[in-house]
């Protein structure tokens, strides 16, 4: 009997289960492991991600770098032939709709705001306005012509697409080339006649043999209506398209200007046509905010200073010069 009962004491003891000390030691060991996984995952997790916008940061720095670079590349096509210097009022320079206040002076082939300070413009970032002869040209033909404040053409269809290119709507302005390109004029279309504004007056009559073009007016600056996605956009007065977004989250935008005597300018007010370079600065800035870094490093751009935004955004900035090649031939 008393061998009995020992065998089912012993039973009963290799049954038993952890006591509580046990089942808390397991425990608090199980979410120390678990911590440290976590960790390591989010720390993997949060490398991938930023690794991603610094791509997209980088892609959107080479993609907003090229249309510049085109666009610059083209300035003063066609219209490098105008000797007359212009006064011209765009309210997407200086915010003043009054067309009496005319405030940009100059050539028409580059125009510029130094650290813009426009509603819906990041403050303090450049804008640069890009003149040349659009796609859309044709030789004026006989009883085709412009002298004064007149011009008058059997078709305002320029390139034989059937579209009309020329009207006072939306694509108003345009080039007026003489057939030796000696001379060209600028001008608005202010009536749906043919009465055109010549800022400056028209330098010559125009007649067949001579060329008329549609005249894109490209504008860029960074928009700031959402100040957490600022972007670089891009519009073209000439054909009234708006404002289309080139790249998202660009941070800064400036230019200086090279002179044909060495010298380096901000804003080639009045001496657009001595323009031979522009060097581009673009800084860009990652999707979000990065947990944990802060952004203390200013930019240095000729003998400007951009001040450290100390904010949690990664950034990267890139910078060219393009020379002007249509400019002071």
């Amino acid at each position: 009997m008393r061998k009995v009962l020992a065998m089912q004491k012993s039973r009963i003891g290799n049954n038993a289960g952890f006591t509580l000390i046990e089942l808390l030691v397991a425990i608090a060991l199980g979410l120390v492991i678990m911590a440290g996984l976590f960790r390591t995952f989010k720390v993997q997790q949060d490398s991938y991600v930023i690794q991603d916008q610094v791509s997209a940061m980088q892609q959107n720095l080479r993609a907003a770098m090229h249309f510049i670079t085109r666009d610059l590349q083209m300035a003063g096509y066609y219209t490098n032939f105008d000797r007359n210097s212009r006064q011209l009022d765009w309210n997407d320079l200086d915010g003043d709709s009054n067309p009496a206040n005319n405030t940009e002076t100059g050539r028409p082939l580059l125009f510029a705001v130094n650290d813009a300070s426009l509603a819906g413009v990041k403050a303090n970032t450049d804008i640069i306005v890009i003149v040349k002869a659009g796609a859309e040209g044709r030789t004026l033909t006989g009883g085709e012509g412009a002298s004064a404040g007149l011009i008058s053409l059997a078709t305002r269809d320029l390139d034989g697409d059937g579209a009309v290119d020329l009207n006072n709507t939306g694509k108003s302005f345009g080039l007026l080339v003489k057939q030796d390109l000696s001379f060209a004029d600028f001008f608005q279309v202010d009536s749906a006649s043919g009465t055109i504004n010549p800022p400056g007056g028209l330098t010559q009559n125009y007649t067949s043999g001579d060329t008329v073009f549609r005249t894109d007016i490209i504008i860029y600056r960074v928009d700031d209506t959402t100040p957490t996605r600022p972007c670089l956009v891009r519009k073209n007065l000439g054909d009234d398209n708006g404002y289309q977004v080139i790249a998202e989250n660009i941070d800064n935008l400036q230019f200086r200007y090279l002179l044909n005597d060495g010298t380096q300018t901000n804003d080639p007010a009045g001496n657009q046509a001595r323009v031979r370079a522009v060097e581009v600065l673009l800084v860009a800035r990652t999707a979000f905010a990065q947990r944990g870094y802060r952004d203390t490093s200013s930019i240095t751009f000729g003998g400007t200073t951009i001040p450290a935004p100390n904010d949690s955004y990664r950034r990267k900035t890139l910078n060219t010069i393009v020379k002007t090649r249509n400019v002071g031939l």
